[in-house]
């Protein structure tokens, strides 16, 4: 589980900021909305907030850019590549220094802190420590090329310094090396979804290929009738299998479109409709090709459910920007309530970007689950908490937040005199 991820000098980001997944001392939804593991309290949500250009998705990039240097660096096809990292260019301090990533996460019942410091040439400094209650152990540490490893603690990661270039990460190289501990790490950090939720359909063949498995089938199909998308039931096929009576109920107009999808995809996915009579006496079921006939909304919803399904139920972290774009807000609504809920026993976290207000509701989520994201007079994005603003728990945050209490909100100009200026 992620306990905190921290980021500097990344992007629009200037100086350090934390996205907290540890519980505040506050009472609200304490059966639902956290998690107790090794005398720690953890939230299961973490929603950010704030107007565009603030820098939510820069966060968002942070992360994924963290996790894929941890799961990617080691490879030989980025040996002779610069590191993507960017540094905030707005000042003339810090567009000449590194950028920041840290996080600190518990597998099992062991806590980790890691992280580096990295600009486009090389990692400059790098870190892993086991966190006890009172203590932190290095299990190893790193500035430019020169390490120190724990022998004790690290022994398979002895010699492996050598092996390590200066664009890559010990913790990559160790894992690529077979080490029980840098392929534990690498493997938690492999198992984070991080979706973009306008770009949804790289998930899409996850979902398809879970249709395959009964079990999964099941609780997919369960999620989507229970979303009230008009739907009975969801079922992919392989072409192999694809009967020419079926292909025959797709509708005439759609058919070239579904051949050419069925083609490219491999697996067409048909989601099944109820046919009435004038009676409203429902007569037989109409397949229908997802990809060609069902609207933007439910697409994402399918092409999420895999996500949500192997999450909650394997105990995965789930990054999305844009979580509730093209979704209705009840259903973006179910999706939270699926992660706070007190009924699945469960590790699963979900760490995402919102503009839906009306998810700012006291009786969904904690204060401390609620972030605001916005830039200062220098253009660095900073973050506070909704209990770093001091609200009280019976307050309207939906209302509150878009008087501008809690800034995070665009002050927009009359967008009609820009037009209205120029009529003769």
């Amino acid at each position: 589980m992620l306990v905190y991820f921290k980021v500097g000098n990344y992007k629009s980001i200037k100086d350090p900021i934390l996205i907290n997944f540890s519980a505040a001392a506050i009472g609200e939804h304490q059966d639902t909305n956290i998690y107790a593991k090794n005398k720690e309290e953890l939230l299961k949500t973490v929603l950010l907030y704030g107007s565009n250009a603030s820098g939510k998705s820069k966060i968002m990039d942070a992360f994924v850019f963290f996790r894929w240097s941890i799961i990617n660096s080691a490879t030989d096809k980025q040996s002779k590549q610069p590191i993507d990292t960017e540094p905030f260019l707005l000042n003339t301090r810090t567009r000449k220094q590194p950028s920041y990533f840290e996080a600190e996460f518990l597998i099992n019942k062991t806590k980790y802190r890691y992280g580096f410091e990295a600009d486009a040439k090389s990692i400059q400094k790098e870190w892993l420590l086991e966190v006890k209650a009172t203590t932190s152990n290095p299990l190893f540490l790193r500035i430019d090329q020169k390490f120190e490893i724990n022998e004790a603690k690290f022994p398979d990661g002895i010699g492996l310094d050598k092996r390590t270039r200066k664009n890559a990460l010990f913790l990559s190289v160790a894992a690529q090396w077979n080490t029980r501990l840098g392929e534990q790490i690498v493997s938690w950090f492999d198992s984070i979804y991080t979706v973009h939720g306008m770009m949804d359909d790289d998930y899409k063949n996850l979902t398809t290929s879970m249709l395959k498995e009964s079990n999964y089938a099941k609780l997919i199909n369960e999620l989507i009738q229970k979303a009230d998308l008009g739907i009975n039931g969801i079922d992919a096929l392989d072409i192999s299998e694809l009967k020419e009576e079926i292909l025959d109920k797709i509708p005439p107009e759609l058919r070239e479109e579904f051949k050419e999808r069925m083609e490219r995809d491999m697996k067409p996915v048909f989601a099944t409709h109820n046919v009435y009579d004038d009676h409203g006496k429902i007569v037989e079921q109409q397949p229908f090709s997802m990809a060609g006939v069902e609207s933007e909304g439910t697409r994402k919803f399918y092409n999420l459910s895999g996500v949500l399904t192997d999450a909650v139920l394997n105990g995965r972290l789930v990054v999305i920007d844009e979580l509730d774009a093209r979704l209705h807000t009840l259903l973006t609504r179910a999706i939270i309530q699926l992660f706070n809920s007190n009924k699945i026993k469960t590790e699963a976290q979900l760490f995402a970007v919102s503009h839906d207000t009306a998810l700012l509701d006291k009786d969904l989520l904690r204060r401390d689950q609620i972030y605001f994201v916005e830039k200062d007079q220098f253009g660095a994005t900073k973050v506070q908490t909704l209990v770093g603003y001091k609200a009280r728990k019976e307050a309207p945050y939906d209302k509150n937040y878009l008087e501008g209490k809690y800034g995070a909100i665009p002050f927009i100009e009359n967008l009609e005199t820009v037009l209205a200026d120029g009529e003769e």
